[in-house]
């Protein structure tokens, strides 16, 4: 090989050698700016595949967490519910509060009930008069004076909510067993078409329409509950009545006598004190007119019509009633009759005068026994 071949050959190589560090340098180069470009298309991408991994981590976590604790949220529920096990509900009465559940004692009702009504006006019983002191001094008398062996069931109804302060003496003050039934629904509920507001009573006491709530209560919806359908005869009791001296158990003589009803004194109703009153003679008549009915005790229906502004009643702050007799077909039908006349709240009939023109169209004489021809003493209001 000359020399001019050997300088060639070294240019080439030469060449080739810069060719390539360039070709080299480029790629580098190209390399660097595709690396870069590919890192910021991916760079958000990237951040959100993050979130969304710590996202899921912390889901699993929690989800493993709350599984595994489940057991002691459970235990811890039910420990609460035992806690305060002494109220139940059902369906009729929003809230009950019972001396069984609340001393974990099995259940066993009593044939028979004695039952209070305690209606507050305010809905809070501290921030008006507090009846509950005396209705306890009212069971301890029964305890003393009731020969039943302490074995009758007791019921109070009441409106607002007594303070535990209030409820643990009574329950305490008696071996009977006690229930607190709660019925704000119904001191609440009014005849169809009534407007209490645009209305005004002829007659008011404790509040606008109270005391028209009770006469309601104790005419019809108490016996339309079902913790008094369990019971074949109820005692109505007033707070503020008692009974005096040593009484039998009327229960087993009502039930001897195979009668309905034992009544307290009669007295009346006028209508210059209660305007209106009278009115509730239309009703029946029409009632009887309308169902074809025959009066089961016509004495007792002729002294409705006796006198032109008296209408008669018992006076039954005190009384003993079959439940099955109320819950009759012809019985509730008269109840509705009286109800859709809306005379209650319209005329304040009183459940003691509905009470006896009840009895004079579905129960005979026989039926119905009086407290005062069984030698039993009773004051009221005292």
């Amino acid at each position: 090989m000359d020399t001019s071949e050997i300088n060639h050959t070294s240019n080439n190589d030469s060449s080739i050698e810069i060719i390539s560090n360039k070709l080299n340098r480029i790629k580098t180069k190209d390399f660097c700016l595709e690396l870069k470009q590919t890192i910021q298309s991916t760079y958000k991408p990237l951040i959100g595949i993050s979130i969304l991994s710590v996202s899921l981590f912390t889901i699993f976590f929690f989800y493993f967490f709350d599984t595994t604790s489940k057991p002691r949220i459970s235990i811890e529920v039910r420990q609460s519910t035992s806690i305060k096990s002494e109220f139940v509900q059902n369906n009729e009465e929003p809230l009950i509060f019972s001396k069984y559940a609340y001393l974990k004692q099995t259940r066993n009702f009593s044939e028979n009930v004695i039952a209070f009504l305690v209606a507050s006006f305010s809905g809070d019983v501290k921030t008006a008069y507090n009846p509950y002191p005396k209705l306890r001094e009212r069971i301890i008398q029964l305890n003393e004076r009731f020969n039943d062996n302490n074995k009758t069931d007791l019921i109070i109804f009441h409106t607002g909510y007594p303070f535990r302060a209030d409820l643990i003496p009574i329950i305490e003050a008696t071996p009977r067993q006690i229930e607190f039934v709660n019925i704000d629904h119904l001191f609440h509920k009014f005849p169809t078409g009534f407007d209490p507001h645009i209305r005004d009573p002829t007659w008011s006491q404790r509040g606008k329409w109270n005391y028209h709530h009770m006469c309601n209560f104790w005419f019809q919806q108490v016996f339309e509950l079902k913790i008094i359908q369990r019971y074949r005869y109820m005692m109505r009791l007033d707070d503020d009545s008692q009974i005096l001296g040593k009484w039998p158990n009327v229960f087993d003589i009502i039930s001897k006598e195979k009668a309905i009803y034992m009544a307290n004194f009669r007295t009346r109703d006028f209508e210059y004190t209660l305007p209106g009153i009278t009115r509730v003679r239309n009703v029946t008549n029409d009632y009887i007119n309308k169902n074809k009915i025959i009066v089961q005790n016509p004495a007792m229906y002729a002294d409705i019509f006796r006198h032109a502004i008296e209408i008669p009643t018992y006076y039954n702050n005190i009384e003993v009633v079959d439940t099955s007799f109320m819950r009759r077909k012809d019985v509730i039908d008269f109840a509705q009759a009286v109800d859709e006349s809306r005379g209650i709240f319209l005329y304040r009939w009183g459940d003691a005068p509905l009470r006896y023109i009840t009895l004079t169209l579905f129960a005979n004489e026989k039926q119905i026994l009086h407290r005062e021809k069984l030698g039993l003493n009773y004051c009221h209001p005292c």
